[in-house]
């Protein structure tokens, strides 16, 4: 959100306070569920800050006594000025303080229409069929999130969420004794995917804009659970396909594996 304002203001994004869950001053919000924080939420900040940049303008053209529509904002240094003469002009802090009103914009932000994010995961596995281990040897995947504003990000996002959707494939399971007790109620028991099991990821680039938003951006925080589990599962069964097999229930974990090999040789 600093970023996306920093951008339209001109000024630094250690300048700017982010506040949010906080009711008193935001009193309506649905959280960021759904892949929605750039699109949506960010695309609010984005258009906040470029009506408090015009209300600025018009602040700095009274101060001036300039038409509103020769004010331009330096962005370098945050300083609106009349076009051709950056000499004379006023930072942030000096509209604010020569101003009756403070510069205020609550607006809201209303997508055009639903965003579509594609994309495709690949997964090469290897079966013991002795002990029914199965070994990620390569997850190649593609998914295109629209205009990548922050890289870093979105490749966090990837790789946290593969890795995820290959635990949800191989190894993470709630499981419950016979009278429906969970025997998997902490993290002793319940076994997760970690680093040693998983290969480097091949991240394939991809960005197609969306136009259901000034920035551009689609959803990419369920890209990788999405297409990870299926690419794992599939390439299981894939392996398996000479025995006959056709189907594992997930999580593919060893003995399940290993069962379904035995049951095929009867």
């Amino acid at each position: 959100w600093s970023m996306l304002a920093s951008e339209q203001l001109g000024i630094p994004m250690d300048r700017i306070e982010v506040i949010h869950g906080d009711t008193d001053l935001v009193p309506v919000g649905q959280g960021t569920m759904g892949s929605r924080s750039l699109q949506l939420g960010g695309s609010a900040v984005h258009q906040a800050s470029v009506e408090l940049v015009e209300l600025a303008k018009r602040k700095a053209a009274d101060l001036l006594e300039a038409n509103p529509d020769d004010i331009v904002l330096d962005k370098l240094d945050g300083r609106f000025h009349v076009a051709g003469t950056p000499a004379a002009g006023r930072s942030w802090a000096e509209l604010v303080q020569q101003s009756d009103e403070p510069l205020l914009i609550d607006t809201v932000f209303q997508a055009a229409s639903s965003t579509f994010p594609f994309g495709a995961h690949v997964a090469v596995v290897d079966v013991d069929t002795e002990t029914g281990q199965v070994t990620i040897k390569r997850v190649v995947t593609v998914d295109d999130a629209g205009i990548l504003l922050n890289p870093l990000i979105v490749e966090g996002q990837r790789h946290g969420g593969i890795a995820q959707g290959v635990g949800q494939a191989l190894c993470e399971e709630m499981v419950y004794d016979a009278d429906g007790n969970p025997v998997t109620s902490n993290f002793a028991d319940y076994t997760f995917i970690s680093a040693t099991e998983l290969p480097s990821f091949e991240l394939v680039p991809m960005e197609t804009p969306t136009t259901a938003n000034p920035l551009g951006a689609k959803g990419i925080g369920e890209s990788g659970t999405i297409g990870a589990t299926p690419a794992v599962q599939s390439a299981v069964v894939d392996a398996l396909s000479p025995y006959g097999i056709r189907h594992i229930d997930m999580p593919a974990t060893p003995q399940r594996v290993w069962s379904a090999i035995q049951e095929a040789h009867r």
